[in-house]
């Protein structure tokens, strides 16, 4: 056998969905409401909400340059050689400029809408309404609300005079001109329209909320661009033309970087060409004044010797003249944003690598400002850090030709000491050799940059986009909202939670004892029986005649009686409870009429007396009763009141109320009182005061056999069941068990508050009770009663 304090442990932590259900089924009419209006309010959602579509295309990045040479250090400097970055195309797709090139091409600074009676239809791609804007003499937009009267006038916003169609249209905002396609107006079952016109920049803002660009996959460099909108067509239009304007933006991108290096070749073939021609021109002129030069074998080793050192040192002097250009190039103000060139002849490491790292930046740098403001922070930082590479370019050209300028005049030292010994050499030789030495150095420089300039003009005119569209956007799209099933399911959950969740408060909020758990949970006393709500204003409802549910209950009471008094043969059963109000003196009168109509001769005993009530229930009316018999010598037969209604019911009432009712309970002569009613009745109730006021009960507890603790539905607060357990655990009163009166009967389910037993699904006719007799509030009035 299962210890008690076990099981109740068991009991405190059970909670069943059933009981959940019995608890609330109060609230189902409510609950079922919500889903009807939840119901209809999802027809109206989807009556009234236009339906939203997305179209969706792909396009692949690719990572070639079409606009290279043959030369990689060059293609470096000069052209973008970089793989692409699917972040930085994703962020360009989406960015405010470039999405003002589609509404541009497209058109869509100029909405016309056709207003109907429920809803609004974009008219799109066909309208019945052209807006001609002859000037606009400022950026804000404008609104028109068109009435079409007929196919030559029409009434502009609340004017009550007609206006030509093709007529100039002037206001603040400037100047227009308003047409109609009469071809087009009978597709509309309206006469009502409205024209937006906006600027590009507010367009896109408001396209680019509605773009959805993301990476196919981890490893493809393929973008799913989609757009939602409640016009098909225009959702694939704005795809496609995002896809197109894409691929025209990264050719125009790679030709103004191919007409960026081209400018600066021609920059410099121009001084070279000038360079060359004086040059030239001096070689001419001294040959016209030099027949010729007449050179001794004596002299030819010198003059070997002084050609390999004029040949080295024509090389250094290039390398000082291409660092006078860079210098140059660097310091313009022109040139703050441009690339500098690298590789022309200087074959120095640590400066070719500042002048990679500066044209790296200055390209992405130039990347960034097509999609991110100039004032932006990152901009600002890399501008920073193009300054400071830029410093120490000029610095390391500073070394570099002070290293020059030391290599430099070391040779021309060698040289001059091979020039004295070549005495014998005429200075008009010296003097060609030097003329012809700075033709060779212009002249090697001009084919130098005429070669780049052709190879960037010929890969310039074979350029071919970044991207590939791999599938375009159809007019077909996909219904993406409101979608029915789930518009439904939404709105059915929606009406489902809401009323739960204010299930739950009211639960959450409820004081009460409510349900049988609510006493099985908190308390270790057991639970005699339950007495359901009746409608029958009578306090005697179990006599012989009556065969009511109720009268049902207090037999079964009765019958659990015998064995909570341990089979006692005359058994005094004290009732009490924790507050007035909770149908004690109800539970004592039936409670003894169902052992009276056992065959049981029974005695009520009055003994709530500072408020007695069974006396004046029973239409009793005596002075005499308690009160008096305790103070006086009365005999005890002469104050026992017989019950007129049922056979074997006695009632001994309290007479007069004392002013010392406590004090009255201990008298000596209690004690004869009992000895009296245990020898003349087979069963004694007494109706006590409540314990939960007055010590009374506990008082007349040495005189029980056992306790019936009266909760009432609905109106015995929760926090009572501590005292019951007290009272229990600590064995003030004798045998206690509990009785719930005012019990809610549904009939189908058990007890309102979730017994789901005792009478079930009884039928009038059934043998068992007549419902007649005393039925159960309607199911209708419990689900809204107030209880």
């Amino acid at each position: 056998m299962e210890n008690p304090a076990e099981q109740f442990e068991l009991n405190k932590q059970e909670f069943t969905p059933m009981e959940f259900v019995y608890r609330n089924l109060k609230y189902l009419p409510w609950i079922l409401l919500s889903l009807a209006l939840s119901l209809i309010g999802a027809f109206i959602y989807l009556r009234y909400t236009p339906d939203e579509f997305t179209a969706k295309g792909q396009m692949i990045i690719k990572g070639e340059n079409a606009v290279s040479t043959s030369d990689e250090k060059f293609n470096r400097l000069f052209l973008m050689d970089a793989g692409p970055n699917l972040n930085n195309e994703m962020a360009i797709l989406k960015s405010s400029n470039f999405v003002q090139r589609i509404v541009q091409e497209l058109g869509l600074n100029i909405q016309y809408t056709g207003i109907g009676k429920v809803n609004s239809t974009l008219a799109y791609p066909e309208s019945p309404l052209r807006l001609e804007v002859l000037k606009k003499r400022d950026s804000s937009s404008a609104v028109f609300r068109i009435t079409v009267l007929n196919e030559k006038e029409y009434l502009l916003n609340e004017e009550q005079d007609p206006r030509q169609f093709g007529a100039i249209l002037e206001d603040k905002k400037g100047v227009f001109r308003i047409h109609l396609n009469p071809q087009h107006l009978v597709d509309y079952d309206t006469k009502f329209f409205q024209i937006d016109y906006s600027p590009l920049d507010i367009v896109a803002e408001r396209i680019i909320p509605h773009i959805t660009v993301k990476q196919s996959n981890e490893y493809a460099n393929i973008l799913d661009i989609s757009y939602q909108s409640t016009n098909v067509k225009l959702a694939a239009d704005i795809v496609n033309t995002l896809m197109i304007e894409y691929g025209k933006a990264t050719v125009e991108d790679k030709n103004a970087i191919a007409l960026g290096t081209i400018r600066f070749i021609d920059e410099r073939l121009d001084s070279m060409q000038s360079e060359l021609s004086g040059v030239e021109g001096s070689i001419q002129q001294f040959q016209e004044r030099n027949q010729g030069i007449t050179l001794g074998v004596q002299s030819e080793m010198y003059v070997n010797s002084m050609a390999d050192l004029e040949t080295r040192t024509n090389d250094v002097s290039v390398r000082k003249k291409v660092l006078q250009w860079l210098k140059n190039y660097i310091n313009s103000k022109e040139n703050t944003d441009a690339t500098v060139p690298v590789n022309l002849g200087v074959e120095e490491p640590t400066l070719t690598a500042l002048i990679t790292a500066y044209n790296e930046l200055q390209l992405q740098k130039t990347a960034l400002l097509k999609s991110t403001p100039a004032q932006n922070p990152k901009i600002v930082e890399m501008q920073a850090s193009i300054d400071k590479i830029k410093i120490d370019i000029s610095e390391a050209l500073v070394s570099v030709e002070k290293s020059y300028d030391i290599l430099l005049n070391q040779l021309q030292d060698r040289y001059t000491i091979a020039q004295s010994k070549a005495v014998s050499v005429p200075g008009k030789v010296r003097k060609l050799l030097n003329i012809e030495r700075q033709q060779k150095i212009k002249e090697e420089l001009y084919l130098l940059l005429l070669s780049k300039k052709q190879e960037v003009a010929i890969a310039s005119a074979a350029v071919l986009p970044n991207s590939t569209l791999l599938e375009k956007a159809t007019h077909r799209g996909k219904l993406v909202a409101p979608i029915p099933s789930a518009v439904y399911i939404k709105f059915i959950l929606a009406g489902l939670v809401l009323p739960i969740l204010i299930i739950a408060v009211i639960g959450f909020m409820n004081d009460k004892i409510s349900m049988r758990s609510d006493i099985e949970k908190n308390t270790q006393v057991p639970i005699a029986g339950e007495v359901g709500t009746s409608d029958n204003p009578s306090p005697l409802l179990v006599t012989q005649q009556n065969r009511s549910y109720i009268t049902e209950q207090f037999r079964s009471i009765r019958t659990n009686m015998a064995y909570l008094a341990n089979q006692t043969n005359k058994p005094t059963i004290l009732v009490t409870s924790s507050m007035s109000g909770e149908g004690k003196s109800f539970i004592s009168t039936n409670i003894g009429a169902a052992f009276a109509l056992a065959g049981k001769k029974t005695l009520l005993f009055e003994f709530d007396i500072r408020k007695p009530k069974i006396a004046s229930n029973l239409n009793v009316s005596t002075r005499m009763g308690l009160s008096s018999y305790l103070v006086t010598n009365e005999n005890e037969e002469d104050l026992v009141v017989k019950v007129k209604d049922v056979e074997g019911l006695y009632v001994f009432p309290c007479g007069v109320i004392p002013p010392n009712p406590s004090e009255m309970l201990l008298l000596p002569k209690m004690d004869q009182l009992f000895k009296w009613a245990k020898q003349n009745f087979d069963v004694i109730v007494i109706d006590s005061a409540p314990v939960g006021v007055v010590s009374d009960a506990i008082t007349l507890g040495k005189y029980a056999d056992a306790t019936l603790y009266i909760v009432r539905q609905h109106y015995t607060i929760k926090k009572v069941t501590e005292l019951i357990d007290s009272l229990y655990l600590n064995k003030r009163l004798p045998s206690m068990s509990v009785v719930i009166n005012d019990v809610q009967m549904q009939r189908g389910v058990g007890y309102g508050y979730g017994y789901g037993y005792a009478f079930g699904k009884a039928e009038k006719g059934s043998g068992y009770f007549d419902l007649s007799v005393e039925s159960p509030m309607p199911i209708w009035k419990k689900w809204f009663s107030r209880k």
